[in-house]
């Protein structure tokens, strides 16, 4: 018996029509078939139900698929695979294939993908680019710079490896980021390197932070391009903002937490269209172990000039490090950890106990003389480590006497009752800072020019607390300090001219600029600023021979100080 014209209006008004997506032309067979249901309640229920289960794989199907590979290789799921080298006139062989309009689908993960037509005239897939052709460097050269990376770089902060077996051309294929950040920061031209840099921080603008583009790839490139390229310095200083972009990637991959194998917190990303932060079920690798330890150090750099935090130690942190200890997958990790400890150690002076301590606090007093004490002991068992590559042994100690001249940094303060009692403990702490910046000092000048090359961030960071301290040591106005002690102890003028000729040598040894160019290297440019702060050096240490330093020419000489090492 055919339902009344009533009951089918009632079916379609209170129910869910799973056919409302049909074409005109079938909407009578569809209203037929729904006028041989039942109109009882069971039957609208179970129409209902029908219907939102076909709604779910409509949109399920529409959704984009996340797999569980790990972040650590991102470009895996990049539409290009395939590089195709092409002879340019000048016979160096370059990557075909660029349209200015193809760049990143910024927040994807994927690349448009050019083709083009090689000199066969087959069609063939390249991988696109990051920045013009003309810019990249050849294959050659893109191996040589790899090549020079590995040696030269890696070993004054490894946080990352790449093995020796991985080409220039593969790197780039599954890295790109950072493949073109290991080119910009180890380039031997330096007109190349000065293009790529504002390439590079161009990139990081419109990837990072207009298109959240969040990866291990973009993770690794900014913490190179952070730690090696010093050319940002040189125009717009911006190392506190990458180091921060660092930790915001960092933070946005889940990095700095063990993974979580809840499957309702992994749906969660899956609901809201995000890649999912790494494996799982499964454990970090070494490599996010590194750059979350790497992360760390990079951002400590620009807290000694007190512009921003570091990124905060944690129980993961700490795990990771014992990881790393534990494993020694390869010969720089035992390196790396040693620093990590070191600056571990230099971190605890910012929390010290009596820092906060008000005038006539009788906790204060014991609580400075046994703290101290307990850091020096600390320090004396890293000053006894050896690492079992000795080429490494100069970076460790570079970084152990900067700790030591930061716990002893309390013989500047202030504080009239701190050393109440203990007439000759400021003073030796004074002296502690100024046998801390000789030995610093001696182990910088006992490198060789060549290597210079791939002094990170961290080194040049403490290039510049050791002058200052040196420079505080020179002005110190305590009763208990002797200026006489600084030039007795340490003939600054002589580092002067020894540091700045050891820069100017470099261009030189390292083979930077061959061929004749004239173009400025960033070592020269080093030396002339160091010609000017001796110069500037030389008015403050006649000042204090005399009389009380001339305020104008202290003012000079910081200024010298921060615009070199400007964060």
């Amino acid at each position: 018996m055919a339902t009344p014209q009533g009951a089918e209006t009632t079916a379609l008004d209170h129910g869910f029509d799973p056919d409302s997506r049909l074409s005109d032309g079938n909407r009578g067979a569809s209203s037929g078939s729904l006028a041989r249901q039942p109109a009882n309640k069971a039957g609208t229920l179970e129409q209902k139900l029908d219907g939102l289960v076909a709604l779910l794989k409509t949109s399920a199907s529409g959704r984009p698929e996340y797999s569980d590979t790990p972040l650590v290789n991102p470009a895996t799921n990049y539409n290009a695979t395939v590089l195709t080298p092409q002879s340019s006139a000048a016979g160096a062989t370059r990557y075909e294939g660029f349209n200015s309009s193809q760049h990143f689908r910024t927040g994807t993960g994927l690349l448009d993908t050019p083709t083009a037509t090689s000199s066969s005239g087959s069609t063939s897939t390249t991988l696109p680019y990051l920045v013009q052709p003309a810019l990249e460097p050849s294959l050659e050269d893109a191996e040589t710079y790899l090549r020079r990376f590995r040696t030269h770089f890696i070993k004054y902060l490894p946080f990352i490896v790449i093995a020796p077996s991985v080409s220039a051309q593969q790197l780039r294929q599954t890295s790109p980021f950072l493949w073109l950040c290991i080119m910009t920061v180890a380039s031997t031209r330096s007109s190349q390197q000065v293009t790529l840099s504002r390439e590079v921080r161009q990139l990081f603008g419109r990837e990072a932070y207009l298109g959240g583009t969040r990866s291990m790839d973009m993770l690794l490139a900014c913490l190179v391009y952070a730690t090696w390229d010093h050319r940002y310095n040189l125009d717009r200083p911006i190392l506190t903002s990458l180091a921060q972009l660092a930790i915001a990637i960092l933070y946005d991959l889940g990095l700095d937490k063990p993974i979580l194998a809840d499957p309702g917190l992994m749906l969660e990303y899956d609901l809201k269209g995000l890649p999912r932060p790494s494996q799982c079920p499964g454990l970090r690798t070494t490599e996010e172990r590194r750059a979350l330890l790497g992360c760390f150090l990079l951002s400590s750099v620009p807290s000694f000039a007190r512009k921003g935090q570091a990124l905060q130690w944690t129980a993961y942190c700490t795990e990771c490090l014992l990881t790393l200890e534990e494993q020694k997958e390869f010969a720089s990790d035992e390196l790396l950890v040693r620093l990590l400890r070191s600056r571990l150690l230099a971190e605890k002076i910012g929390g010290v106990p009596w820092s906060g301590a008000t005038e006539g606090d009788h906790l204060t007093k014991p609580l400075a003389t046994s703290y101290l004490k307990s850091l020096q002991a600390q320090l004396r068992v890293l000053k006894s480590c050896k690492l079992s590559e000795p080429t490494d042994q100069k970076t460790l100690l570079l970084q152990v006497h900067i700790t030591d001249l930061a716990i002893h940094e309390i013989g500047f303060s202030q504080g009239q009752d701190l050393f109440t009692g203990q007439s000759n403990h400021r003073f030796e702490c004074l002296c502690a800072c100024l046998q801390a910046i000789k030995d610093w000092v001696d182990v910088f000048l006992s490198i060789p020019p060549a290597q210079y090359v791939g002094f990170s961030a961290c080194i040049y960071a403490m290039m510049g607390r050791c002058l200052i301290d040196l420079w505080r040591l020179s002005t110190c106005e305590h009763p208990e300090w002797d200026h006489g002690l600084v030039r007795e102890s340490l003939d600054v003028w002589s580092v002067f001219e020894q540091t700045e000729r050891n820069f100017t040598r470099v261009k030189e040894a390292a083979g930077l600029d061959l061929g004749g160019s004239q173009d400025c290297d960033f070592f020269t440019i080093m030396a002339s600023r160091l010609r000017s702060m001796k110069v500037s050096w030389n008015a403050v240490n006649a000042s204090t021979e005399l009389a009380t330093p001339v305020l104008d020419e202290l003012g000079d000489f910081s200024m010298e100080l921060f615009d070199t090492w400007n964060w």
